[in-house]
């Protein structure tokens, strides 16, 4: 029977205290055998995720009459290929040709599309079923449509490479003449919905189809939300506590004010000194332009109060890790003999690799490509903005397809 990995988080606070107790990455793993006849479940830790997945095909696929299916994409591209990745299970499941597909990027709304975080590394395992039974419910709803007009029994029809087919005659209707049909019909349960078997897959593990708009980011041309100007835009920059955790205990905006073009200057609290998701806190300066926004938070005179974290040393940090690494390990996966394979090698090779603190915004600094509905609405609350009229520019999503 196939089976199924299920790949678990491990925390990093759980990673450090493991250290020692294990050689190399800790990954817990499990395989749970599954039935890829019919759509079925299995964990995946997504229903922990806040607002969890949604399958609806009629929230994430449209098809206009020429027969081009639109896909929503409602993960932000942080360098994976995600934007791509789960669009391209839904056109595997439901038959479409990859040619005739187009991406839209989702707008933030939860509620709607499921979780939105496109953090930990978990996007195509925690949507790779939802989006599977997706693609497939459409698949099954364009045969459907096509088996009615024809007056056939749905067994006797089936969708090939955007259109569906009549075995018996030939006869094929393209999926933009079932379109309206389609739009129309209610989403079948997910015990009557049928995935492809793994021979049936056109896309998935075959590596045949390349970042939706690859040639768009690599020749300058793809829209990031740092690119986004809209009427009247104002622009921030904002002075960072020194130490992590810290916060403002003091300052002084008056010099500030005073840099033509600086508008208002904003206090943002720290929220939680653990910085876990949570805003660092700092001085926000708000200006016409962005050189102005600078100059401003130069002017600044804060006076900070490190916090728990004032006493912090890197490199005590460092010999604790290296103290820790050097432990006796604890095993948590064991395949092969490792052990005897390096008492009878004739080389052996050793090396120790140690990188300091990175923050991985840093990576994304052109744009907010993260947890864009959390910023929404935390952004709203700071500035008594309805969170429905909040919006976060995620990248590869330009104000022109907005609404």
């Amino acid at each position: 029977m196939p089976t199924h990995a299920l790949i678990q988080n491990v925390s990093r606070r759980g990673f450090l205290k493991g250290v020692g107790s294990a050689a190399g990455l800790v990954v817990a793993i499990q395989f749970l055998p599954i039935s890829r006849a019919f759509a079925e479940t299995y964990a995946t830790g997504a229903d922990q995720m806040p607002h969890g997945t949604v399958n609806d095909p009629h929230i994430f696929v449209t098809i206009d009459p020429s027969g081009t299916v639109t896909i929503v994409t409602h993960r932000s591209e942080m360098g994976t290929g995600i934007r791509t990745s789960l669009p391209m299970v839904v056109a595997d499941e439901m038959e479409a040709d990859w040619s005739r597909v187009r991406l839209t990027q989702a707008p933030a709304d939860e509620p709607r599309y499921g979780n939105q975080d496109t953090d930990g590394s978990r996007s195509m395992r925690h949507f790779i079923q939802p989006m599977r039974q997706c693609g497939a419910a459409m698949r099954q709803m364009l045969e459907q449509a096509a088996a009615k007009q024809w007056n056939v029994p749905a067994s006797e029809v089936q969708a090939v490479n955007h259109e569906v087919v009549h075995k018996g005659t030939g006869r094929k209707a393209g999926y933009g003449d079932l379109a309206q049909a389609v739009a129309d019909m209610p989403v079948p349960p997910l015990d009557k919905i049928t995935l492809k078997k793994d021979a049936d897959l056109r896309y998935m593990g075959k590596g045949n189809v390349q970042i939706y708009d690859l040639d768009d980011i690599i020749t300058g041309k793809a829209h990031y939300g740092f690119d986004t100007r809209l009427p009247g835009m104002k622009y921030a920059v904002v002075a960072r506590p020194p130490v992590v955790g810290g916060k403002v205990k003091s300052f002084d905006s008056s010099e500030a004010m005073k840099v033509p073009g600086v508008e208002k200057i904003i206090e943002i609290p720290t929220q939680d000194p653990r910085v876990k998701f949570t805003p660092l806190g700092g001085i926000a300066v708000v200006a016409s332009n962005t050189y102005a926004a600078i100059k401003g938070r130069e002017a600044l005179k804060i006076q900070w109060e490190d916090g728990p974290n004032g006493s912090y040393d890197s490199a005590a940090y460092r010999a604790e890790m290296e103290k820790t690494a050097r432990q006796k390990a604890k095993i948590v996966r064991n395949e092969g003999e490792p052990d005897k394979a390096f008492a009878s090698a004739d080389k052996r090779i050793t090396a120790e690799y140690y990188v300091p603190h990175l923050a991985c915004l840093r990576w994304s600094r052109r744009s907010p490509r993260r947890w864009f509905p959390a910023i929404a609405a935390r952004s709203g609350r700071r500035f008594n903005i309805p969170t429905a009229r909040a919006r976060i520019w995620p990248s590869c999503w330009t104000c022109r397809s907005t609404r």
